[in-house]
Formats: C-alpha cells, sequence, structure tokens
C-alpha cells in the first residue's frame, strides 16, 4: 500500500510523505565556531566538490593555498557538515571524517542529539535546497553571493523517522557509488583520448615522421626537419600584462576580460576561443588600461598554475572583440608573419611547454613569468607547410573532439541523475 502524500506549503520540497515533519535545521544541526587557537591542529582540510572533506595534502597541487598561519583556521571534527560560506550555494559542502582545520570562511555543523549527520549531508546536496538558500544571500556579484549560517539553519527541511533515514541513506550510498563507478569510466576514456588527442598533435606539429631532421638544444624538442626554423618568442610577440585587478573587480556586465581562472578552468586543448571563457570588468579599464587589450589572434598565457601540468595553459584570441587580459596573465601580442593556428597547436604540446617546466620556480604554485616566456622558442615551417599542419590537425582533432562531448554529454546526464535521486529520497517522493 502506498503512503499518502501531501504539499508541504513550500516550494522547493513540494509534496512530502504526510508521516515526516517539517523542521527547521537549527533543531538538529548546529554551527561549531571552534577556533584552532591556540592551534590544537596542523591537520589542514579541504572542501572538494568530487571526494568533499580531505586532508590538504591528498588533493595534490590544484585549489586555494593554504594559509601558513594556523591558528586563523576553525575546527572541524568527524561527522560534521563542512560548507562554503560562498560557494555553498553551487553545492561546495560536504561531510568531514577527519579531525582537523578549515578556513575560516567554512561554516562547519554537527549534529544535535542522534542526528543521522549523512542524511542532512544529503539535503544539503540537492540544488533545489541551494536553490531556495539563494533567496537568503547577500552580494553584488553572482559569483560572490553569501548566505549566512543563521539564514541556512532557519530553512524548514522534510525529516523522516530516524530508521527510514538510516535507510535512505544506505540506499543512497550504494546507488551513488555505482553511477560514480560510470562516471570514472567515462572520465577515463575522456583522458586517453585528450592524451591520445596531444600525441597526434606532436606527432604532426613537428613532423617526427620526416628522417631528414636536426637536432635543437630545448628541452623537449629534440629534432626538427632540416630546413625549418628555430625563432625566439620575442621575435614575434610582443609580451604585456593583464589588468591589475583582482576577482573584487570583475562585474556582471561590462568590458571582457580573461583572467587566469578562466583560462585553466575553460583550457580544453582547443585552439578556439569559447564564449564562456568571459569575465566582466567595468567599461572604465578601456580609457586606463587600453595596452592590456590583446586583438584577434593573440594570446593570453596564465602566469600562475597551481600544477606543473598547467604550466603553458592559454587562451587564443581567434575572434575580433575587445577583450582584456585579467588579473595573473601575460599577454602576446602578435606581431610575426605565421599560422596563429599552427602556433596554437604547438603551445599544447608537451614538448614545447617542457622548456618552462624544467625552469618554473615554486612548489604549490608555478610562475610562469613573462622574462622566462621571452625566453623561449618557437619552431616554425615554412608557412604552406605550417597551412597544410593545421589542416590535417583540424580534420584528426574535429573527430576526437565529438567523441569527447559525447562522453562529457554522458557524464552531465549520470551527475543529473544522481542529483535527481538524491532529492527524491531525501524528499519521500521516492520510497525505499
Amino acid at each position: 500500500m502506498s503512503r499518502e502524500i501531501i504539499y508541504s506549503g513550500i516550494e522547493w520540497l513540494g509534496s512530502v510523505p504526510k508521516n515526516w515533519k517539517l523542521e527547521r535545521l537549527q533543531w538538529h544541526l548546529e554551527e561549531v565556531k571552534e577556533s584552532n587557537d591556540p592551534v590544537k591542529t596542523t591537520q589542514v582540510l579541504s572542501l572538494t566538490n568530487k571526494l568533499g572533506v580531505i586532508p590538504y595534502e591528498e588533493k595534490g597541487e590544484q585549489g586555494n593555498k593554504s594559509k601558513e598561519n594556523l591558528s586563523e583556521y576553525k575546527l572541524a571534527y568527524p561527522d560534521t557538515i563542512v560548507a562554503n560560506s560562498m560557494n555553498i550555494l553551487i553545492g561546495s559542502v560536504g561531510l568531514s571524517r577527519y579531525f582537523g582545520c578549515v578556513s575560516p570562511v567554512y561554516y562547519v555543523y554537527k549534529g544535535r542529539g542522534s542526528t543521522n549527520i549523512e542524511f542532512f549531508n544529503f539535503l544539503f546536496q540537492t540544488q533545489e535546497f541551494q536553490k531556495e538558500l539563494r533567496r537568503y544571500a547577500n552580494g553584488i556579484l553572482e559569483i560572490r553571493l553569501r548566505v549566512s549560517s543563521n539564514n541556512i539553519l532557519k530553512r524548514y527541511v522534510p525529516i523522516p523517522t530516524m530508521e527510514e533515514q538510516v535507510k535512505i541513506v544506505e540506499l543512497l550510498k550504494d546507488k551513488i557509488a555505482k553511477i560514480d563507478e560510470l562516471i570514472a569510466n567515462q572520465e577515463k576514456q575522456i583522458s586517453l583520448l585528450d592524451d591520445y588527442k596531444i600525441q597526434l598533435i606532436s606527432k604532426e606539429v613537428y613532423k617526427k615522421s620526416v628522417k631528414n631532421r636536426v637536432d635543437t638544444a630545448i628541452e623537449g624538442i629534440r629534432s626538427i626537419p632540416s630546413n625549418w626554423d628555430i625563432i625566439p618568442i620575442k621575435q614575434l610577440f610582443d609580451l604585456g600584462k593583464g589588468l591589475p585587478i583582482t576577482k573584487d573587480n570583475l562585474v556582471d556586465s561590462g568590458a571582457k576580460v580573461i583572467s587566469y581562472g578562466q583560462i585553466h578552468a575553460k583550457y580544453n586543448k582547443s585552439i578556439f576561443i569559447n564564449d564562456d571563457v568571459f569575465r566582466f570588468v567595468p567599461e572604465g579599464y578601456l580609457d586606463s588600461n587600453p595596452e592590456c587589450l590583446v586583438g584577434k589572434h593573440d594570446f593570453i598565457f596564465a602566469d600562475t598554475s597551481e600544477d606543473l601540468k598547467g604550466v603553458g595553459d592559454f587562451i587564443h584570441i581567434d575572434k575580433e572583440d575587445l577583450i582584456f587580459a585579467g588579473y595573473h596573465s601575460i599577454t602576446l601580442k602578435n606581431k610575426g608573419k605565421f599560422n596563429p593556428f599552427y602556433l596554437s597547436y604547438q603551445f599544447m604540446t608537451d614538448d614545447w611547454r617542457c622548456f618552462f617546466r624544467c625552469r618554473v620556480g615554486g612548489v604549490k604554485l608555478f610562475s610562469l613569468t613573462k622574462k622566462l616566456l621571452n625566453q623561449g622558442f618557437v619552431v616554425l615551417p615554412p608557412i604552406e607547410v605550417q597551412n597544410q599542419i593545421v589542416d590535417i590537425l583540424n580534420r584528426n582533432c574535429e573527430s576526437i573532439d565529438r567523441l569527447i562531448k559525447i562522453k562529457q554529454e554522458k557524464i552531465e546526464k549520470l551527475q543529473e541523475y544522481k542529483k535527481s535521486l538524491i532529492y527524491e529520497y531525501v524528499t519521500g517522493k521516492k520510497e525505499v
């Protein structure tokens, strides 16, 4: 016999089982505001999108750098929910299994009494609840919205019996594990396709099948066809810096800007720019910082990377538009006679990047300076050969990109399915 369902009176919840309660989060969770001053732990915890809360050293060389002064952190305990106050609206929340310290901008919640903390963690994962929290967020920019802990805890949520909470948690953990395995398989295939694409590009860009070759003195590029040239970067480009701004200078609309974060996030081994790489700054910068504008067939390189692999990430400007290079970026303004798409392909190769990866300084952050870029070289075949290589790679890469896109779409569908499952079970729309 099916259970009785009634309308909850709460828009994001919709209908819920009649025997479930609607109660404020603060009746089940309380915020932990314990400072790490004096220092009680040196174990820094990091909140990640995929793995939840993990020790900082386990996430590798990516994400924000941890503070050196650990007394500025707050404590998190096993079985507490950790949420980023500025990113909780997009799902930056997870369950901690560790005792450690977290950024002071994070909220930490522990259960009251016999609360099933995993059930409430799943509630936080639902897009519908995140959208509800958005109504109570403050901030000028969409990317800087923040919701107070008080407003989070005042929200009404559905509460099944403890027995049903346990069943829901166990069922979701089992189903999500299977979905995540399917996602990991697709991600592995994408990674293999990406690697194959770079190998194909490298083989064609340097014509490695040509037998009549000469050695080079450049790390990574061992040899090139004998009639090709090695040209210093400074002969082909004028190098400059991006706008001296921070994230706080971004606005919702205005002049287009590309900063290092977008370069790394949107860098997809493509020679074509995507519109979603743009952010905006006030149009006043057009008058005050015209030297930071880039034109068609210029390049913008990220000058900072959080892993060695990201050293050399760039954007090729392939359209006529008013575009700024933003913070932590280097501009390469085209002044040479070459096919810019050929150089785009060359810049993607590990062969070319090796020169810079061997020289960048850093441990957790790697800095590709303007001075270092100026010391680099590019390989240039005759222009007709450049054009031929670009035509070949355009055709071959297009077919690989199609396969990658199909797999990315599968991942998106699996992610959406996972989110819908969580929502339907934690709100009682599916019965265990």
